[in-house]
């Protein structure tokens, strides 16, 4: 606990550990808005708390590292960042607070009972709506291309959602499995010559970190791009529909920092997230040759790019 909520030696800061998959822009976004939260309500990083920042560099045996690093450094809090780092989290540390961001609940990654130590925010990502946004604007695709890495959990789980959101749509998801982000231009050009009609990245680490390879492809071929995260049309993306992540993440900082003040762990529930945004981007749009309609244009939160 810290100076103004708890006593503590003055020469001890409240030391928090924040480990993330790997570093991407999205993650970053979620990480930033931890961060900003707990700046809101007066807790800096170097005044009155220590934040201790690791990267697992894409390796689930990383993040066991980094987390069993974080326990033997009697870190007071620990913030996951990414559904995988939850996932350690959830087997590994026991007495330590938890707080999640940018991640499903546990139990959508298949934990069945939540550990004591741990809360956070979740995406119940629905993906209904999201597959009508591709039919409104898309109105002819048949096939959606899908590149996903299946040793990711928080994968596994988003593409289980696309499967029943297409039910009774007449649409069909081509799927192709990715390992590493080097591998990501050679199968998102295998899902064209599959005849896809438009690209789906949805909630995957290894793709993201690898966009640009998409968006090359994409514009190549003339397929869109469609994401669950919508600050991928800042990377190329023609449009995104989702939680913000760093609305995510700001919403997790304020669960952080009420376990700073001193509020215990199990007594702050898992957060659901609802706000989601649609952003679009129009260069993205020409470039991967389609258009929007201004209905969809008018709904957009945020629109960039030129015609």
């Amino acid at each position: 606990m810290i100076s103004g909520c708890t006593k503590q030696k003055k020469e001890e800061l409240y030391k928090i550990g924040i480990v993330q998959i790997v570093q991407t822009p999205l993650l970053d976004m979620a990480r930033e808005g931890v961060i900003d939260a707990m700046k809101e309500a007066g807790f800096i990083d170097g005044k009155n708390i220590k934040i201790v920042y690791r990267n697992a560099q894409g390796e689930i045996l990383n993040i066991n590292l980094i987390l069993q690093e974080f326990v033997q450094e009697k870190v007071d809090l620990i913030i996951t960042n990414s559904s995988p780092c939850l996932v350690s989290a959830c087997n590994f540390v026991k007495d330590i607070p938890v707080v999640s961001t940018a991640a499903f609940h546990p139990q959508q990654l298949g934990i069945k009972e939540i550990p004591k130590n741990v809360t956070g925010t979740y995406d119940p990502f629905d993906m209904n709506d999201f597959i009508d946004l591709i039919k409104e604007i898309s109105p002819d695709a048949k096939k959606i291309g899908v590149p996903w890495n299946p040793s990711e959990s928080n994968s596994r789980f988003g593409v289980g959602r696309l499967r029943e959101a297409i039910k009774g749509k007449n649409i069909e998801i081509v799927e192709t499995s990715v390992n590493s982000s080097s591998e990501v231009y050679t199968v998102v050009q295998m899902l064209v010559t599959k005849g896809i009609d438009v690209f789906v990245v949805a909630t995957d680490n290894t793709v993201t970190s690898a966009f640009e390879s998409v968006v090359k492809v994409a514009e190549e071929e003339k397929v869109p791009i469609f994401t669950t995260e919508p600050a991928n049309v800042y990377k190329g993306a023609c449009a995104g529909l989702g939680i913000d992540l760093y609305d995510g993440g700001f919403a997790s900082g304020r669960l952080a920092v009420r376990i700073i003040k001193g509020e215990k762990v199990q007594d702050i529930p898992y957060q659901l997230l609802t706000k989601k945004r649609l952003y679009l981007n129009l260069s993205a749009a020409k470039a991967q040759g389609i258009e929007f309609s201004e209905e969809i244009l008018k709904r957009a939160d945020k629109v960039i790019g030129d015609k």
